[in-house]
């Protein structure tokens, strides 16, 4: 019953009721969102005491439980993963967060309170990852919104730059730290495509705790997405998601990760036609199901290659 690219849809919507499709739409956003670097990070424990080995696999369990639920039980769209303004907690996270929470061992759905929640994006584990020791860091978050999000290249630095983040300073804010960035020629170029971005995160510091102020001044989370289509300035993590949230390149990047996860490659010039036809089927209702079943519609899930190269 695999005669026809027809065939093969069907029964790939039919997979969707074995509980391995789960496993496998979970360990795409744990790669995805770097969760699995998250038992690697370690932080200052006289800056942030709270963040030890118990709350790691909290951390990773909120954002499985909010992908599954976005995925299986909600409307399944890129929208809610991006924007919804609620996460998953049982009590011991919630204390961790200092939020009000569920009791017990349990993970429940938790409305976050106004303007802290943007889906996948505000949630501990990716925060802690996208983050110094001691510090945030606007590079490693820009740098992630350009490469995970949007599929751009940003280029490594000159081999004799130094690129030790600014020390931290209890007088002067991250922003103000890092205006070297943008006074250095050398730097300026790249950091261009990742500072302005990063900034938006500043509400959240190293571990995802939310903050309002630091070196006691008001947090300055606005920044500007340059690069795209549709370029503009945004004022915290929820207006930048909105910004990408429907964006060509969203769109894109997005076709293009899953098909690396799926074909276990990097795409190639051959791959064009694959790539617009999976963009096109995601961007007519942005689904990730129906984003996995056009995968299997493309000429490099329904055909393989001979010995000799040829198709």
């Amino acid at each position: 019953k695999l005669t026809t690219a027809q065939d093969v849809a069907k029964q790939a919507s039919r997979m969707f009721s074995d509980p391995r499709v789960r496993d496998m739409v979970r360990e795409f956003h744990s790669q995805w969102l770097h969760l699995s670097h998250l038992d690697l990070v370690e932080k200052d424990p006289e800056m942030f005491p709270t963040f030890n080995d118990e709350v790691l696999p909290l951390l990773r369990a909120e954002t499985e439980a909010f992908v599954d639920h976005v995925v299986w039980e909600g409307d399944g769209t890129l929208e809610t993963l991006m924007l919804a303004p609620y996460t998953f907690m049982n009590q011991k996270l919630a204390e961790f967060y200092g939020v009000e929470g569920p009791q017990g061992d349990q993970f429940q759905k938790v409305d976050l309170p106004e303007g802290r929640g943007s889906g996948i994006l505000t949630q501990g584990g990716i925060l802690s990852v996208l983050a110094k020791h001691n510090q945030t860091s606007p590079v490693l978050r820009g740098k992630f919104v350009r490469e995970k999000l949007l599929c751009q290249i940003v280029p490594p630095p000159p081999d004799n730059l130094n690129i030790t983040p600014p020390e931290v300073d209890p007088d002067l804010p991250t922003r103000e730290r890092f205006k070297q960035h943008t006074d250095e020629p050398l730097c300026a170029g790249c950091h261009s495509m990742m500072d302005p971005v990063g900034f938006g995160f500043e509400h959240f510091d190293a571990i995802g705790h939310w903050r309002d102020t630091e070196a006691n001044l008001p947090i300055d989370a606005t920044g500007e997405l340059k690069f795209v289509k549709e370029p503009g300035p945004f004022d915290g993590v929820q207006e930048l998601a909105a910004m990408m949230v429907g964006s060509i390149e969203l769109d894109d990047c997005m076709s293009v990760q899953w098909f690396r996860y799926a074909n276990g490659r990097a795409e190639s010039a051959d791959d064009a036609g694959s790539l617009a036809y999976i963009a096109g089927q995601f961007g007519a209702g942005h689904r990730i199901l129906d984003l996995i079943v056009s995968l299997t519609q493309t000429e490099a899930f329904l055909y393989r290659r001979n010995e000799g190269g040829s198709p």
